[in-house]
């Protein structure tokens, strides 16, 4: 069995004891525990092995004078990438390692040195994907706009106007058409997520560690950017589809704050949308809004104005995204490819030790901003205060 394996499966029989507590069966308890012990001893050869193989590929590498490239053990890891120093699984090993202040073995500390001396500040490939692919699935937002991944402050082009092709008379001069492209600038701003946990840190495998880290650190900041991709105002933060246009008559539909949603109200509002953009469009609202305001509404032949396919929503046939930063009673539609967002480098964590509380401080560090950049394709669904 492979290492990640064995580690999966201890991290499992974990969860499974913290989870039924004292509902288990004395049965149950030894048999967890033989699997236990036959598991870690197995783990330790493992390492073991891995150990001698990389130290024997050291001496040939020191001795013989000919070996011009030695290759990183995987141990059985199909997911390392042997030219990435920070994607083997002993630099993996060794980073979770450091951050808590842990002993490193003689495999993890040559990964630690091959990594140009970086080690301690950049994070491990495989850890950088479940946190990135841990942001995405909580924050859906993410997977709709244009992102990029580009350090420092960009500045890019995204379609404006695109007229449509006309009818050439024959050997008449041919006019450009004014087809305009707008200029997004986006920055970076900190998002910042401080956690912190006792000394009992130092008693977790690395695989229970790394999911716990990935776990608190990415469902914090996936909260925080899906926010500011829906509210974000632009003054000394990025600027969020609410503050995309002025909102009136010509791209917002108002219900009264007394009154109740219906059907040609969301009629009117898919009326507003330019044609161009609906292909892509999407309506996002919160849950409650879906629920309580959408579906009970019905068309003129009294069927229901919303459809689900596959735990999917969909709206007069638009499928529909749920986030909680959508105010209650209020809904966007628009095409949120025209929304562009950067997710300035891999999100970074750093920690430190706090001696007056005897625990661990791991602070999670994300580099992002965003802009709608073509106002005109969002419309929104208003709910009147007053």
């Amino acid at each position: 069995m492979r290492i990640k394996e064995i580690e999966a499966r201890l991290a499992a029989i974990k969860q499974d004891i913290e989870a039924r507590g004292e509902s288990m069966t004395a049965e149950e308890i030894n048999a967890l525990e033989q699997e236990t012990t036959q598991l870690t001893e197995e783990r330790a050869g493992l390492i073991a092995a891995a150990e001698k193989r990389n130290g024997i590929l050291d001496n040939i590498a020191k001795g013989a004078g000919i070996v011009s490239r030695s290759f990183q053990q995987n141990n059985g890891d199909d997911n390392a990438a042997p030219d990435d120093p920070f994607g083997t699984p002993e630099y993996r090993s060794a980073w979770l390692k450091n951050i808590r202040r842990l002993p490193l073995n003689d495999a993890e500390k040559r990964a630690f040195s091959n990594a140009s001396g970086a080690g301690a500040e950049v994070i491990p490939t495989q850890t950088a994907n479940e946190i990135i692919s841990k942001v995405k699935t909580l924050a859906p937002m993410l997977n709709e706009v244009t992102l990029l991944h580009v350090k420092g402050a960009v500045k890019f082009a995204i379609e404006g106007t695109n007229n449509a092709a006309a009818i050439h008379t024959e050997n008449a001069s041919i006019t450009a058409a004014a087809d305009t492209l707008t200029t997004v600038s986006l920055s970076g701003y900190e998002i910042v997520k401080l956690v912190q946990i006792s000394d009992t840190v130092m008693t977790m495998s690395i695989t229970a560690f790394e999911s716990w880290i990935v776990n608190m650190l990415a469902e914090a900041i996936a909260r925080k950017v899906e926010d500011l991709l829906i509210n974000g105002t632009g003054s000394s933060q990025p600027k969020g589809i609410e503050n995309a246009n002025t909102w009136g008559a010509t791209n917002s539909v108002t219900v009264a704050k007394t009154g109740a949603l219906t059907a040609a109200n969301v009629q009117t509002l898919i009326g507003l949308l330019p044609s161009g953009y609906d292909r892509n469009g999407k309506f996002v609202m919160n849950k409650k809004t879906l629920f309580t305001d959408f579906m009970p509404l019905q068309d003129n032949s009294k069927n229901h104005i919303v459809t689900v396919q596959n735990n999917a929503y969909f709206v007069y046939g638009y499928p529909v995204l749920l986030s909680d930063y959508v105010a209650d009673h209020e809904a966007f539609l628009g095409d949120f490819k025209k929304v562009c967002a950067n997710l300035a480098e891999n999100i970074g964590v750093k920690s430190a030790y706090d001696i007056d509380t005897n625990s661990y401080k791991y602070s999670g560090i994300a580099i992002f901003d965003c802009a709608p950049a073509i106002g005109e394709a969002i419309v929104k669904l208003v709910k009147a205060t007053a």
